[in-house]
């Protein structure tokens, strides 16, 4: 069992929540990186040297929302955890992102203690609370 630290990638385009979401699971247990839309995202992902265990992307963002960027993480085999934010899912979004096999999905808003909470179910268990 390695101690290394979670590598997480947060997609966000509002930097409010971007920058609480790093506060919130940064850490020694954790290493977080952010992107703030889809595209950004794959490019961060491509050059990353470590795979990144868990990718907490928002459903709405210019340029390449959650679901695209989702479809792309698919079609190359990502096989980290994803975890999808939002405060508007249509039960099409829903439907959408459960066939392509999301981790779990959260309403914004949200406080610290659900996304900690959602992070060590998603990871089994890797806590990244303080």
């Amino acid at each position: 069992m390695t101690n290394a630290p979670l590598q997480i990638l947060t997609v966000e385009d509002e930097n409010a929540v971007a920058q609480m979401l790093a506060l919130v699971l940064g850490g020694p247990a954790a290493k977080v990186t952010r992107a703030v839309d889809g595209w950004e995202a794959l490019i961060k992902i491509g050059a990353s040297e470590k795979p990144f265990d868990l990718v907490i992307t928002d459903h709405r963002m210019p340029r390449m929302g959650g679901l695209d960027l989702v479809r792309r993480l698919r079609a190359r085999k990502f096989d980290g955890k994803i975890l999808v934010l939002s405060a508007h899912l249509s039960d099409e979004d829903i439907q959408a992102y459960e066939e392509l096999d999301v981790d779990m999905m959260m309403s914004k808003p949200f406080d610290f203690q659900e996304i900690q909470n959602a992070v060590a179910v998603v990871t089994r268990g890797a806590s990244v609370a303080a």
